[in-house]
């Protein structure tokens, strides 16, 4: 992926409430030969540092056991636009949209169930915040032997890489366009990548 400096020179507060208003991200994590792993997982984001729970037996567990290093990806794939929208003739207009942030971290595996349960307590906050399921309990028969086979996953953050490719490259009055045909087309997230897309000429300076 390239970074150019229009499309990541995004603000932290502002990359901060993309990732935490998404559900799931992919943990690159790297295997003893060399071999990327990947995985998708719901998480929780504090600003700070990202948890995520695995099966201990995941081969992820095992590399981030032996080799804390590690990236995290969030993305919101927003939408695909023809090239006509942007120019007559030329087909290499045509052009997707999406927000992405790549966080590079340092991961940390717990075990111990207290630590598992407290984890999973502030995951289901996040994702389940309706509550519906009886609480949560290291000796609890419905729970014990989940918690057994867990591993509790936080990711210290130490860099952050976002792209929020929304046309910033485009003269305001073209992206008023894309803006215009994205609603009259009216795709799913054709809407999201129109608000997106107008936000970017909201936050220019005046």
């Amino acid at each position: 992926m390239i970074f150019h400096d229009y499309y990541t020179d995004i603000a932290r507060d502002d990359v901060d409430r993309f990732v935490q208003s998404q559900e799931m991200g992919r943990l690159v994590t790297v295997g003893e030969d060399g071999t990327p792993h990947l995985g998708l997982y719901n998480f929780v984001y504090d600003g700070i540092s990202l948890e995520l729970h695995l099966v201990r037996a995941d081969e992820q567990v095992a590399d981030l056991k032996a080799r804390p290093r590690c990236l995290f990806e969030v993305d919101e794939i927003l939408a695909v636009i023809p090239s006509h929208w942007v120019h007559p003739e030329y087909a290499g207009s045509a052009t997707a949209y999406h927000r992405t942030a790549i966080f590079e971290c340092g991961g940390a595996v717990a075990e111990d169930p207290a630590e598992v349960l407290a984890q999973q307590v502030r995951l289901l906050a996040k994702h389940q915040p309706e509550g519906g399921y009886r609480p949560l309990g290291v000796e609890d028969p419905l729970y014990r032997g989940a918690l057994g086979q867990l591993a509790a996953v936080r990711l210290q953050v130490t860099a952050v890489r976002p792209k929020f490719k929304l046309a910033q490259n485009r003269p305001v009055e073209t992206r008023r366009k894309i803006i215009a045909l994205l609603r009259q087309r009216g795709r799913p997230g054709d809407g999201r990548a129109a608000d997106a897309i107008e936000w970017t000429i909201d936050r220019q300076p005046s």
